[in-house]
């Protein structure tokens, strides 16, 4: 990603990470903290390409790694290896092989997991948060992850079970039925359809992804037809990035991305973070929140229990409408961008 220069570094776990970085800038009000930009699944850091144009207006180091499970990173295909207290302290190697003392961590999706679990397990090194459509979902400290009483609970909610799509990505086939059916699944995420119902009806409603992906007999009422959202249709190097790692059998293709659903529906992940005391849960940083009201998986409800938590206590939210989960960085990329920056000049100029 131009100007930007390609680099590695390993862990001391013996992972090694890809990341792009920016040259260290020169003197500037903004150059501390850096950016770290975090996506989510299954993109890699391409998913950021569209915003640099206005992000390199600003003297801060950019630092946009592809994580855990992302090749050219490495691509461990055992779920623990990803839980939240490992995967920050990688972050944080990387950035003081990088001379980068403090950050503000943007993520997507899953990425916006990581942004708040740095912060959890590094606080020092985060001055702040910017999280894209994903909102503060808090370390549990006492009651394991069951996938079907959060699939009820959302369904009382709001009337679906919204992590219904969970069951294939923690499935055995999983993985080997998102390979098969790549351009099928590249249109469950992409289909240019109304939105929030079309991510609502393939991803929300039980075994009808699958079904999607294996059949084509989604419960639709297109049933899928090939219709992509323009941003998807174009030849682009994050469309050719995507099917890359799908078709890369060398480096396990999707299957080490799903290891982020595991790690968290297998409960590796709270084996460590019910050992964490509650006072390290609240968010004690400024705090962004984009939610996209046509996201029908990850609400922006979802902020709410953080908030009447009190995890929250520095925390602006702003809305972007019109735009799918995948689509906010291509089809509000200039947006989004107007929101990051004003937010850092805001609280760290």
């Amino acid at each position: 990603m131009d100007p930007l220069t390609t680099k590695s570094f390993t862990t001391s776990r013996h992972l090694t990470y890809t990341y792009y970085a920016s040259q260290a800038p020169t003197a500037s009000i903004y150059t501390d903290p850096a950016l770290l930009f975090l996506h989510g699944f299954p993109d890699g850091p391409l998913v950021w390409r569209p915003m640099l144009p206005y992000l390199l207006t600003l003297p801060n180091r950019l630092i946009i790694p592809s994580l855990l499970g992302y090749s050219p990173t490495s691509t461990p295909t055992t779920p623990a290896t990803y839980n939240s207290q490992d995967m920050s302290a990688d972050l944080a190697e990387l950035l003081a092989a990088e001379n980068i003392d403090k950050v503000v961590a943007i993520g997507h999706d899953w990425g916006s997991f990581m942004a708040t679990r740095l912060y959890v397990w590094q606080p020092t090194r985060v001055l702040g948060l910017c999280l894209l459509n994903v909102a503060y979902w808090p370390p549990s400290l006492e009651a394991p992850f069951d996938l079907n009483e959060t699939n009820a609970a959302a369904e009382k909610a709001f009337g679906y079970p919204g992590f219904s799509y969970w069951e294939l990505f923690t499935a055995g086939d999983g993985a080997a039925v998102l390979e098969g059916n790549a351009e099928r699944f590249w249109e469950a995420m992409h289909g240019d359809r109304e939105q929030p119902r079309w991510m609502r009806e393939i991803f929300c409603a039980k075994g009808v992804l699958r079904g999607f992906l294996e059949k084509g007999d989604a419960k639709s009422e297109s049933g899928g037809d090939g219709r992509l959202r323009e941003y998807a249709r174009e030849r682009s190097a994050y469309k050719e990035d995507f099917f890359r790692r799908l078709k890369d059998k060398e480096s396990g293709g999707i299957a080490p991305a799903l290891c982020w659903y595991k790690v968290f529906a297998w409960n590796e992940n709270f084996k460590v973070e019910k050992t964490l005391d509650v006072e390290r849960l609240a968010l004690q940083v400024p705090t962004l929140f984009v939610a996209c009201r046509d996201d029908a998986v990850c609400r922006p409800e979802y902020n709410e229990m953080p908030m009447h938590a009190g995890l929250l206590p520095d925390l602006k939210v702003v809305e972007v409408a019109g735009c799918g989960h995948w689509g906010i960085m291509y089809e509000r990329a200039e947006e989004l961008a107007g929101i990051i920056l004003g937010f850092l000049k805001e609280r760290f100029a």
